[in-house]
C-alpha cells in the first residue's frame, strides 16, 4: 500500500466519523443553552420577588419606605449584591458561560478539521486520476 492510499483512506475515515462528533458537540451546546436558559429564568424570578418585595415595603406608619425611583434601584441592588442565592447561580451562569464557549471552540476545531479532510480527500483523489 503506498503511503497516501494510507493518507487518503485516514482522511476518508475522518470524513465519516467527524459528521456524528459534530452532532455531538452541537446536542451538547443545546443542552448546556437550554441549562442557562433555565439559569437565567431563575435569576428573573428571584429579582422580580425581590422587586416586588421592596416595591410594597412600608414603614410602621403604612407609608412606603421607598418612594422615588433611584430609592427603590439602590436598595435593589444592595439585596442583590447580598443574596446569596442569586450570586451562587450567577456564578454558575458565568461557569456554563464559559463552558459553552469552550465547547463552540471544540464545535469550530472539528469543522475545520472536516472541511480540511474534505479539501484532502479532494486532492487525493484528483490527484490519482
Amino acid at each position: 500500500m503506498r503511503p497516501e492510499q494510507n493518507t487518503y483512506a485516514e482522511f476518508a475515515e475522518a470524513l465519516r466519523s467527524l459528521p456524528s462528533k459534530i452532532k455531538e458537540i452541537q446536542l451538547e451546546i443545546l443542552s448546556k443553552t437550554e441549562e442557562q436558559s433555565s439559569l437565567e429564568k431563575e435569576i428573573s424570578k428571584l429579582e422580580a420577588k425581590i422587586k416586588s418585595e421592596i416595591n410594597i415595603a412600608t414603614d410602621a406608619n403604612g407609608k412606603k419606605v421607598f418612594t422615588n425611583t433611584e430609592m427603590r434601584a439602590a436598595e435593589l441592588f444592595e439585596r442583590l449584591e447580598a443574596d446569596l442565592e442569586i450570586s451562587a447561580i450567577k456564578q454558575t451562569h458565568e461557569k456554563l458561560s464559559k463552558n459553552i464557549s469552550t465547547i463552540k471552540i471544540e464545535l469550530e476545531y472539528v469543522n475545520n478539521k472536516q472541511r480540511n479532510a474534505r479539501i484532502l480527500v479532494d486532492l487525493f483523489s484528483n490527484a490519482s486520476k
